[in-house]
């Protein structure tokens, strides 16, 4: 079988959501903190931010010619409950992936500049979500075991 990656970027950005809905089961509020540690809702909230951000990158790589974006700083990560952040997430999510499987496989390649970064393609946005989603992943996990984030 051919090597489809797009195919396989959808698939790591649903499987987030599914992880991360196992991992959480039926949270009702915040667990247990650790001192010094992001709690479980500064992680929701800090993925909710990058959500954001990586959803509105692709949508303006996928409409414009070129654009030009900036970094921008981290967002307050103690802004919503894990609940709520959670809630945000997962719908924003599912309409991230909703775009995703809308782009045709040339799409895909469509580049712009994030400063201080460089070029960037939706591809490789999505690329980096998904790594950035690994990490805070197991972040989650981490601090579902009693370990620090």
């Amino acid at each position: 079988m051919p090597y489809d990656e797009p195919a396989d970027l959808i698939a790591s950005a649903e499987a987030t959501i599914d992880t991360i809905a196992l991992l959480l089961g039926d949270i009702s509020e915040e667990v247990g903190d650790t001192p010094g540690a992001w709690s479980i809702a500064h992680i929701l909230n800090h993925l909710l931010d990058t959500e954001r951000r990586y959803f509105a990158r692709v949508r303006r790589l996928r409409t414009e010619s070129q654009p030009q974006m900036k970094v921008m700083p981290d967002a307050d990560v103690t802004r919503l409950t894990a609940l709520q952040a959670w809630k945000l997430f997962y719908k924003l999510r599912q309409r991230h992936i909703r775009l995703l499987r809308s782009l045709k496989p040339g799409e895909w390649r469509r580049s712009g500049t994030l400063s201080p970064i460089g070029k960037v393609t939706i591809a490789g946005i999505i690329r980096h979500m998904s790594a950035h989603d690994a990490t805070h992943t197991a972040q989650i996990a981490r601090r579902l075991s009693g370990r620090p984030g």
